[in-house]
């Protein structure tokens, strides 16, 4: 009989989530997230428009909005172009990490979403410290992703690595007399 292992609580949880299959991965996390963020907002909405009434609310609610469209609207069609057309690529090394355009674009986007959280978010995107240090944290990330792979059973090689071979030697090489290069 094997002794009991003692962990930590955050160790003996995320064991029981590994054993069971219940890997919490980015895209869980993500997907989570969105699903609860209406339920959220809504709770957030209620706790306002207790505080400073509902029409207060609403109205702070409207004026974020168009705050939203305007910073949008002002941070350049360039800008949401060059986005648009990276991620078309779905090449995000493409999109131009040297200035903040694109969170600038993202809080606005946030903004213009209705409730109090997405305000939040949308405002720090806006504030300049905390978009610089994101913008940093993303410029990391991006230079440490891998490069991504060839498909399975292509070999990428350097021009200077390779010759081309006629056809006509290939079906030689092929042909069952035996191994290529042993002529008797």
């Amino acid at each position: 009989m094997r002794a009991p292992v003692m962990l930590d609580d955050k160790q003996r949880d995320a064991n029981m989530f590994a054993a069971q299959g219940i890997g919490m991965s980015l895209v869980k996390w993500a997907i989570f997230g969105l699903l609860m963020l209406p339920m959220v907002e809504i709770a957030v909405f209620v706790a306002v428009a207790i505080k400073l009434g509902v029409l207060a609310a609403l109205a702070l609610t409207i004026l974020t909005s168009l705050a939203g469209m305007a910073i949008v609207r002002n941070a350049g069609h360039s800008e949401i172009a060059r986005v648009r057309d990276a991620l078309g690529d779905r090449t995000i090394r493409r999109v131009e990490l040297g200035g903040t355009g694109l969170l600038t674009v993202l809080g606005g986007f946030l903004l213009v979403i209705p409730g109090f959280v997405t305000d939040v978010l949308g405002a720090l995107l806006l504030f300049p410290p905390t978009r610089y240090a994101l913008h940093a944290a993303l410029r990391r990330a991006v230079a440490g992703a891998p490069v991504p792979s060839a498909p399975p059973g292509v070999v990428d090689l350097a021009p200077d690595q390779w010759e081309r071979v006629p056809e006509a030697q290939i079906a030689d090489e092929r042909s069952p007399q035996g191994p290529p290069g042993r002529r008797d």
